[in-house]
């Protein structure tokens, strides 16, 4: 191309009558062209310097976006940890109160038949234990035979029974509300006695009584033979 431009200098040059003048034109023509090709170079190499800082600046904007990205998912984390963690706390604080609330309740019971003579009845007859030997919170009643538990827990239950009539059937059933947990019984031969016990889980509200079974006899005086008895182990 420069030689093209020299050549189309020249032969203007040699029309106007004059190779010298042509000449000078051709280099102030070259000089100019070379200035303006040095121009939009610099212009080229200003714009990628300008391209380049705004890569720059958009790939620590990346960073930048990522390092945000990563601290709000760390703090998110942080965040479910503390409410795990807060939770966990809130349902120890409960477990202890409860615990505080429970650990004052002091229940415990024992009481024995009046003295006399106890069926037999044709049908299961409630037991009501009048003679009260201890009544610690109160939760047994003396009037209708039931224990009724103030709290949930384990409870432990005893009783014993006798009868002194010989050839006379004898058997007794635990029961909590209106499902029979324990059935004994024994044949008299004299003066026969007969005990057991069991551990109940109660809820608050759960009665436990004891019942004579149908066509059976109990015998009773001031030795206290026929007892029933029980206290909370723990708290639930």
């Amino acid at each position: 191309m420069r030689g093209a431009v020299l050549l189309l200098l020249f032969c203007v040059s040699a029309e106007g009558g004059g190779v010298d003048r042509g000449s000078q034109s051709s280099v102030l023509a070259e000089r100019e062209i070379w200035t303006e090709l040095r121009a939009i170079k610099n212009k080229v190499g200003e714009q990628e310097v300008e391209l380049q800082t705004h890569r720059d600046n958009v790939s620590s904007l990346e960073k930048e976006n990522r390092a945000l990205v990563s601290r709000v998912s760390a703090s998110e984390e942080q965040l479910a940890a503390l409410r795990a963690e807060l939770e966990v706390s809130k349902n120890e604080l409960q477990l202890d109160e409860t615990g505080r609330r429970s650990s004052g309740t002091k229940v415990a019971f024992s009481a024995a038949l009046s003295p006399g003579k106890f069926g037999p009845y044709n049908t299961e007859t409630p037991l009501v234990y009048r003679r009260s030997i201890a009544n610690l919170g109160g939760a047994y009643s003396s009037n209708t035979g039931v224990f009724t538990a103030p709290v949930r827990g384990a409870y432990y239950f005893r009783f014993t029974a006798m009868n002194n009539k010989h050839g006379e059937n004898m058997a007794v059933n635990l029961y909590r509300n209106s499902q029979r947990i324990i059935h004994n019984s024994k044949q008299n031969d004299g003066n026969t006695f007969l005990s057991n016990a069991a551990v109940l889980r109660l809820n608050q509200g759960d009665e436990v009584y004891m019942r004579l079974h149908e066509d059976c006899g109990l015998f009773e005086n001031d030795d206290t033979y026929n007892t029933f008895s029980g206290f909370l182990l723990f708290s639930i």
